[in-house]
């Protein structure tokens, strides 16, 4: 007996199986589903053409950007070259303004050495101190 219902059981699963397989799916459920995914496939592509389009406005404006930063760039590197020129004018004007203000002094200073040595050269009662040059060269005349 325990063939007869191993083989029996083996008949009745195998005609279960064939009954299974040979019903056609009903048509409702599987053109849901199918409207389903086409609708889903439908908003993926529109989603798809949206990002494609913020991508392609991003990349002009990145463009755009990357074009303006060398522009500030190049002003940049002007700037800073006449900055430095006129940073050296400046150390230049510098020097030469040192300079002349050593000149002013320097002259100053002999102005007051020569005053210092006028005045000192002065009696007090006004006139002046100047040096007598004695004529000891000159032979001296006999009286007549």
């Amino acid at each position: 007996m325990p063939r007869t219902y191993r083989a029996l059981g083996v008949l009745i699963v195998a005609l279960v199986g064939l009954w299974g397989c040979s019903r056609a799916p009903s048509a409702d459920s599987g053109s849901e589903k199918l409207k389903a995914v086409e609708a889903k496939v439908t908003r993926l592509e529109d989603d798809f053409r949206a990002a494609s389009s913020a991508r392609d406005q991003l990349a002009k404006k990145l463009l755009a950007a990357e074009e303006h930063r060398t522009a500030l760039l190049k002003q940049v590197e002007a700037l800073a070259r006449d900055g430095k020129a006129k940073d050296d004018l400046i150390q230049t004007r510098t020097t030469e303004r040192d300079q002349v203000t050593g000149q002013l002094k320097s002259l100053k200073d002999g102005l007051k050495e020569l005053l210092a040595k006028a005045e000192g050269d002065t009696k007090p009662d006004g006139s002046s101190a100047a040096p007598v040059i004695p004529v000891a060269n000159a032979s001296p005349e006999a009286p007549k």
